[in-house]
């Protein structure tokens, strides 16, 4: 099913959250103010990016190798188109996009991956505006909780110190208004910093435990004292 929208409305963060949690693979298609760029994903992970001037030339070559090959890019130097066109490209908020996924036909595995998709992610989070983080962190009395076993995709993210410190302080006890109080940090650090760790999976929203309706047991007691009563 592909994913179409617009930049606007559905930030870089969102998108790439979403391809990275199913590890799709496919081409991400993102017509931005000055140039469309697609970009190639596989199991999640963006491999390679280039330009194009048409887009239906995007879809003139499933054949990934043979077109990097036409191309004479370096399975070696894929990761500096990355850096390019999307990297440098991150703080840009519009264009639209559209996702197709199982589009290419990847033949090899041997692709360097210098940025995962758990780094691009809190790359782009670093540049989220207010508003943007609103949509997730909309509530100071939130409570977050830390995911086991996500100590890989936290040290392939590559988190700064200040990253850091908001993660350490995510327990399942505090609120954001207690992270943005403990951390030192000013609020939109921390707030950006939850939205990154929120989206690679790091973190989570703490379900609230449902509590037990007294009135089932009150009413049987009541049942029971009838009884006693009735003796």
């Amino acid at each position: 099913m592909a994913l179409i929208g617009d930049l606007k409305s559905f930030n870089i963060v969102d998108i790439l959250q979403i391809i990275s949690k199913d590890k799709k693979s496919g081409i991400l298609l993102v017509e931005w103010k000055d140039m469309t760029v697609v970009y190639y994903i596989k199991e999640g992970q963006v491999i390679f990016a280039r330009p194009v001037d048409r887009v239906f030339r995007v879809y003139a070559q499933r054949d990934f190798d043979l077109l990097i090959e036409k191309l004479r890019i370096s399975k070696e130097n894929l990761f500096r188109t990355v850096e390019r066109f999307l990297i440098e490209r991150l703080h840009m908020k519009e264009g639209v996009f559209s996702f197709t996924p199982g589009f290419v036909k990847f033949g090899s595995n041997h692709y360097r991956i210098v940025y995962t998709m758990e780094k691009i992610i809190m790359m782009a989070s670093r540049t989220l505006t207010p508003e943007e983080v609103e949509r997730k962190i909309s509530d100071e009395l939130l409570v977050f909780e830390p995911v086991e076993g996500t100590q890989g995709l936290v040290e392939s993210a590559e988190l700064t110190p200040q990253e850091k410190k908001v993660l350490s302080l995510v327990n399942g006890e505090r609120s954001v208004f207690d992270i943005r109080r403990d951390s030192g940090l000013d609020n939109l650090t921390v707030d950006r910093s939850l939205y990154g760790l929120l989206a690679i999976g790091a973190i989570r929203r703490k379900r609230k435990e449902k509590k037990q309706n007294p009135s089932i047991a009150l009413d049987l007691l009541m049942k029971i004292i009838d009884r006693i009563r009735g003796l």
